[in-house]
């Protein structure tokens, strides 16, 4: 009786315990897409456009009667990278209320690019702090 109890729980400890082959396959497998979006492993170093022109162009939308206000444009070398015709990260599709806040957010965006904050998103809280409403 002790005998099977005891190979009961080697068979349950064995069976809990994460295989250090699966944990080598998952590192493998994901080591090289980080490398890829980081550069060489470093969000300081080796940044993809350190070198590169980096624009901002603000645009009116006073074309699109949805839209209304302003929107930016973010140019990398000369080809557009972004395309912002309105606010992001707040619901709904409304341009910014003025072209100062446009610009302020492109700004912003463009500052993240050229630090290789992937992707340059744009949180409410980050919004708030740049005085956008």
């Amino acid at each position: 009786m002790f005998r099977i109890t005891f190979l009961y729980i080697i068979y349950f400890l064995v069976s809990c315990t994460p295989s250090t082959k699966h944990e080598q396959e998952e590192r493998d497998i994901t080591a090289p897409v980080i490398k890829e979006i980081t550069g060489a492993g470093s969000a300081s170093t080796d940044l993809p456009v350190s070198d590169s022109s980096v624009t901002v162009k603000v645009f009116s939308n006073e074309g699109d009667a949805q839209l209304k206000g302003y929107g930016y444009d973010i140019y990398i070398d000369g080809k557009r990278y972004v395309h912002q015709p309105h606010v992001p990260a707040v619901a709904g599709n409304r341009g910014f209320t003025t072209e100062t806040d446009a610009r302020k957010t492109a700004e912003y965006v463009a500052y993240k690019i050229q630090h290789n904050i992937m992707p340059p998103s744009i949180s409410v809280e980050e919004l708030d702090s740049l005085g956008i409403k």
